[in-house]
């Protein structure tokens, strides 16, 4: 891919035409120089909205564009591209930024960037994570976040995709890093399961080693065995408990009626012991005695009182002992009724309790059945947790078996490519060198044995590239490695921010702009970037003013001032948010 033209559907846009080989610089100058407002400056000028509009026009998301779409309502804009010897337009509005069209076709974003992805990568099929959108920034950079790092041109998900864009430009091999991504997933899945299985509080004891999975499992198929004949043998009474209710009164009434007839008994008892009490001579007698003993003298008519009364006390005791056995008539004869009503009641007691002996409540069969479905249950989950414990560690093994085998692969592959990895790591060394002659420097590929998703570990190393410019000439370097010496892409462009000689010194911004001059003369290759008046003036003190016009003013597609709005690249004043 080269870029060609960008336009606008107003007439304020400054139209963007592109060298399409070879060196394009997009300059922002100060109109007045000596000119010391604060308000006017290089930046806002649309060096980094030119890099979005880009964006825009290649399918990027339309989150990353609300405040661009609202406060350009009603604009249009469109990129000319080449691939190969085919030339597209990519045309999307502000209006309805959710469709692209490409020559004249309207697609989705997700179409377009298929599209795309087959025109300028050479993606296999089976590999995920690898789009056009996710590696068109390592030749397009987007924002600020894309100067921070090297291998990281914009945000991504995780270290292995990182990772994998680097590896797959590279011309590394990506399906063994796929299948390492693969087998620590899998290997991670499993231990989780295993975890889950820990905070189960069925299984808890048995990881702790306080119970025996086999033992456990054969004392639950005893008891469920015991149930399952109590269930088979269970009849189930609807009325259970109606009868149980009945049974309780019945039983009260016959308590009742027996505490009765005992007392009945008891009251006949007592009669046939009076009625053992007789009249005796000795009664007369004693009633004389007494009243000698007081001396008292009976007269005869007194001693003929005592006879009637003796004979008095006789009829007495006569009528007494008469009553006493009427009495005891009366109670045999109740005892015999209620004996007769207890003997019914304790044959219906005896019926109830025999019914209630044969049958069981429903509520006690649902309640047996679901004692018997939780210790199948139970069983069944401990089988389950002892198949899957014996899977899951042979699965396990399995796993860490193919990972040494694939580290063993790896480290073979990359043993043959060893010619390529050192055309790689020699062709930045080699441009390193060139701003810093004295240092340490050098792409190091090699392969990951650690417990990550990692297959490869990609660094592209400068003796103390801590520092931002440093850091910025390591990107330029790197950038240039994949366009010149990278794989699997038709990508013929490289596009800079001005943010990328923040903190260069101003002898390796010199340099650098030879080594442009030096690498893109003469190919079909293409680099474009934006940069402010006050860098190229570093650049001009150091060059000279022939090579500086050679390289620089030669090569200038578009200057932007801070003068006036209509200077900008918009044309407008215009404020957008969006990252």
């Amino acid at each position: 891919m080269q870029l060609i033209k960008v336009s606008a559907n107003q007439p304020t846009f400054k139209t963007v035409n592109f060298n399409k080989s070879g060196l394009n610089f997009i300059v922002a100058k100060q109109k007045d120089a000596k000119n010391k407002d604060v308000g006017k400056t290089y930046n806002g000028v649309g060096k980094s909205l030119l890099i979005s509009i880009i964006h825009f026009c290649l399918g990027s998301s339309t989150k990353n564009y609300t405040s661009f779409c609202d406060k350009l309502p009603g604009w249009e804009f469109s990129l000319e591209f080449a691939v190969g010897e085919t030339h597209y337009t990519a045309t999307r509005s502000t209006v309805n930024p959710n469709r692209i069209q490409l020559n004249g076709e309207e697609l989705t974003l997700s179409k377009f960037n298929a599209k795309l992805e087959d025109l300028c990568f050479q993606i296999p099929d089976e590999v995920a994570n690898l789009s056009f959108r996710s590696l068109l920034p390592f030749f397009i950079r987007p924002n600020k976040k894309s100067y921070v790092s090297f291998d990281e041109a914009s945000r991504t998900h995780n270290q292995y995709q990182k990772m994998l864009y680097n590896a797959f430009l590279l011309g590394l091999d990506v399906f063994l890093a796929q299948k390492k991504n693969h087998l620590k997933k899998e290997q991670d899945r499993i231990k989780n399961l295993e975890t889950n299985f820990k905070k189960d509080d069925l299984l808890r004891d048995f990881f702790s080693g306080q119970k025996d999975v086999s033992l456990t499992i054969d004392d639950l198929d005893e008891q469920i065995e015991k149930l399952a004949k109590s269930l088979k043998n269970f009849k189930v009474a609807d009325d259970y408990y109606d009868v149980q209710l009945e049974a309780d009164k019945t039983e009260r009434k016959l308590f009742q009626l027996n505490n009765k007839i005992i007392l009945l008994k008891n009251n006949i008892a007592s009669i046939e012991k009076s009625l053992k009490i007789e009249p005796s001579e000795d009664n007369f007698d004693d009633i004389q005695k007494i009243y000698e003993e007081v001396n008292v003298h009976f007269a005869d008519s007194v001693t003929k009182t005592l006879s009637d009364l003796e004979l008095f006390y006789e009829k007495l005791v006569a009528n007494r002992k008469r009553r006493l056995l009427e009495q005891k008539n009366k109670l045999e004869l109740e005892i015999d009724e209620k004996s007769e009503d207890a003997q019914k009641l304790q044959t219906k007691f005896d019926n109830l309790m025999k019914y209630l002996g044969d049958h069981e409540a429903l509520d006690v069969f649902v309640a047996l059945s679901e004692k018997s479905s939780n210790l199948k249950s139970k069983r069944d989950n401990l089988k389950k947790y002892q198949v899957l414990q014996t899977e899951y560690k042979e699965k396990l093994r399995e796993i860490e078996k193919d990972q040494i085998e694939q580290s063993e692969v790896t480290d073979d592959y990359l043993k043959g490519m060893q010619s390529e990895i050192s055309e790689l790591r020699n062709y930045f060394r080699n441009l390193v060198k060139r701003f810093y002659p004295k240092s340490v420097a050098g792409l190091t590929i090699e392969s990951n044995d650690r417990d990550n998703l990692q297959r490869y570990d990609i660094d592209a190393k400068i003796e103390s590239d801590n520092s931002d410019g440093i850091n910025n000439v390591k990107i330029f370097c790197y950038d240039l490695t994949l366009l010149f010496k990278g794989q699997n892409h038709n990508m013929n462009v490289i596009f800079h921010d001005s943010r990328l000689f923040d903190g260069i010194d101003e002898r390796q911004k010199a340099e650098l702009t030879k080594v442009l001059h030096e690498k893109f003369s003469n190919t079909d290759r293409q680099y474009i970037a934006t940069v402010n008046q006050n860098q190229l003036n570093e650049m001009y003190n150091i060059l000279g003013e022939d090579i500086y016009k050679d390289i620089i003013e030669d090569n200038t597609v578009l200057i932007l001032t801070d003068e006036d709005p209509s200077e900008k690249l918009l044309g407008i004043q215009v404020d957008i948010e969006d990252n």
